[in-house]
């Protein structure tokens, strides 16, 4: 799926639907299903490996949940290793929420990674987002890369000072760089905004929307009824 085949509201309603679809799973039964579809639209984004990059840390939660659920929840014990006991609710959740929470992310990763952040806004505008919302929601994705950007000099520089490198010694240079960083790009947010408002930000006007082609109204029923489609086969088997 090409960044032009589909435009940025549709991209994002597509999202909305197969993550709300997958969300309301109950039982193991589609999981499988799920899986090979969130791999489909992940290959077919063309942004496959970002995609895997950015799911690093999501995989590590849904471990977390998968190791640590099966000890806490449940009855029905399968294996007793020393003091813990493995239990198989506490197997069947684990594993229930590992696949939805990486299923959706990876959907709406491969769905909107393409994206910039202005297009991101203006398809929660052309959706009806009133638009403080739509603001603070791209102020908040300019106040992140500002973030990443100012840790990135500010790491840079303590390596070319001779800092020291990774350990538990160093977590108080990380810190400092983490607070200056905070700081600092709070700081060139606020001139961000001084500067928006100087420039009429606020008046009023809006940038028409175009409207849906036939190709975005065509992936939004395909992810309508995928999404029914998993729903109904859930409560069904």
């Amino acid at each position: 799926m090409s960044e032009s085949a589909l435009c940025p509201r549709a991209r994002l309603v597509i999202a909305l639907v197969l993550a709300f679809g997958i969300a309301a799973l109950k039982g193991l039964a589609v999981l499988a299903l799920v899986v090979l579809l969130a791999a489909g639209v992940a290959l077919a984004s063309g942004q496959t490996w970002l995609v895997l990059r950015r799911l690093r840390g999501v995989a590590l939660l849904a471990l977390g949940f998968m190791l640590v659920l099966p000890l806490i929840v449940g009855e029905s014990v399968l294996a007793q290793i020393g003091p813990l006991a493995v239990r198989q609710e506490g197997v069947e959740a684990g594993l229930l929420i590992a696949v939805r929470l990486l299923s959706i992310v990876t959907l709406t990763l491969a769905l909107l990674a393409p994206l910039s952040p202005f297009q991101l806004v203006g398809a929660l505008r052309g959706l009806g987002v009133p638009a403080l919302m739509a603001d603070l929601a791209f102020l908040t994705l300019r106040y992140l890369d500002e973030v990443a950007a100012e840790l990135r000099r500010a790491q840079l520089a303590r390596r070319l000072r001779g800092g020291r490198g990774a350990g538990w010694r160093s977590l108080p240079d990380h810190a400092g760089t983490l607070a200056t960083g905070l700081i600092r790009a709070q700081a060139r947010s606020e001139r961000v905004w001084a500067a928006m408002r100087l420039r009429g930000y606020n008046t009023g006007l809006a940038m028409p929307v175009a409207p849906l082609r036939i190709l975005d109204w065509v992936g939004i029923g395909a992810a309508l009824v995928a999404a029914l489609g998993i729903i109904w086969l859930d409560r069904v088997l």
